[in-house]
């Protein structure tokens, strides 16, 4: 699909030579189809944009490193996905991160968005059990809410509480020690808020500035729940800091970015490049421009992974009939567990092509008798049907 489409911009650039504005534009889309993705954090001011971007670029997995994030991209700035941050599942707020696009072409293929719920620990006047409502909420809302339905995924994140334990320090684990060692009867009043815990009655030696920047750091609910997790069996640095880092969904956000943006980097990278393509066409149209426009339409039709992308976040969401092994087996097969042949089909690394192929054959016949059930509703049959493609294109591998 890449190449097609920098034939299709190197068209482009040739007809709109004459047109300094559309010249830069088209080759700046043209050359970012060898540049990273760019995955845009953005939101409303106080939802921890900055330290979720830093959470996110300063210690990227394996899948994410080379990523770019952008903290609160400019407008003009070319980015292939984002991430939306918003403290309330609120419909008027909702209303406003509705996924949009300036094009058919971009409505069509609208796979670029994950929401976050932000500053999860907050959640419930910051109970200790925050960060499960948090996510409980979340979870609801992409399941329920309509608003919610064309992201790629709702996920609750405390990015406070993930940065701070990703840069976890040993003196930090020692000072919280020491606090978690105090009778939980003498400690429990100093943690109701911020003032208490910086009180100069605290018990303890420890100097009202070092309690105050561990507030800064993690937050209060972050050094309650550290405090939990030390009494409860994380007596290490690295066990803490692993622990609170799965918590606040830092994990959870970075699986959904490399199963959804990551993977799927070529493709992202293509469609931002047609989106470009189409704003230029709409600004500058010319006698035959539409030949370029009907080359977009077609590869519209034929990005098969935007509609997996898109069927992964309704089965997921669950606003598809599929449930249990099926649904595992659906999303397996359209490439959310990684797109390479042996992830899609549930197999080991270096498992023989001949298994593969049986493998792969089993699936496009299971999956085409589903697409072709008289009994289904159409909307099931034609989930099915994007199945059976997926597994089509890897038995394709094989001819």
């Amino acid at each position: 699909m890449v190449e097609d489409v920098r034939a299709l911009l190197a068209d482009a650039c040739a007809y709109y030579r004459d047109s300094p504005r559309a010249s830069a534009l088209l080759g700046e889309a043209l050359d970012h189809l060898d540049e990273p993705l760019r995955v845009g954090i953005g939101g409303p001011a106080g939802t921890g944009k900055t330290t979720l971007a830093a959470a996110l670029g300063d210690w990227p997995t394996r899948a994410l490193r080379d990523l770019e994030f952008l903290d609160a991209p400019h407008p003009s700035t070319l980015t292939d996905a984002s991430v939306q941050l918003l403290r309330h599942l609120e419909p008027d707020q909702l209303a406003t991160l509705r996924p949009t696009a300036p094009s058919a072409f971009a409505r069509q293929t609208a796979v670029d968005t994950i929401l976050v719920l932000a500053r999860a620990d907050e959640t419930g006047a910051g109970r200790i059990d925050a960060l499960l409502t948090a996510k409980q909420i979340a979870r609801r809302a992409w399941r329920e809410d309509p608003l919610c339905s064309g992201f790629q995924g709702v996920i609750a994140v405390a990015a406070q509480l993930a940065y701070g334990a990703r840069a976890f320090t040993d003196d930090e684990f020692e000072l919280l020690a020491a606090f978690a060692a105090v009778p939980r009867e003498e400690l429990e009043r100093y943690l109701l808020s911020v003032d208490t815990f910086t009180d100069p009655a605290f018990p303890g030696p420890v100097s009202v500035e070092t309690r105050r920047s561990l507030v800064v750091r993690f937050g209060l609910f972050g050094v309650k729940l550290a405090l939990t997790l030390i009494r409860t069996g994380c007596d290490d640095r690295v066990k803490l800091s692993a622990e609170l880092v799965r918590r606040s969904g830092l994990g959870e956000l970075r699986d959904t970015i490399a199963g959804c943006f990551a993977a799927r980097a070529d493709a992202l990278r293509a469609r931002t490049a047609l989106i470009r393509l189409e704003t230029v066409l709409n600004a500058e149209p010319r006698p035959h421009s539409d030949r370029l426009a009907a080359r977009v339409e077609r590869f519209s039709a034929s990005a098969h992974d935007f509609r997996e992308l898109r069927l992964i976040a309704d089965i997921r969401g669950g606003r598809t009939a599929l449930a249990g092994e099926s649904a595992e087996e659906a999303v397996r097969l359209l490439g959310a567990e990684g797109t390479a042949s042996e992830e899609r089909l549930g197999l080991a690394a270096g498992t023989d092509p001949r298994e593969m192929y049986e493998a792969g054959l089993d699936a496009v016949m299971r999956w085409r008798h589903e697409a072709e059930r008289p009994d289904r509703a159409l909307a099931e049959r034609a989930a099915a049907q994007v199945v059976v493609r997926s597994a089509e294109g890897l038995l394709a591998q094989f001819v």
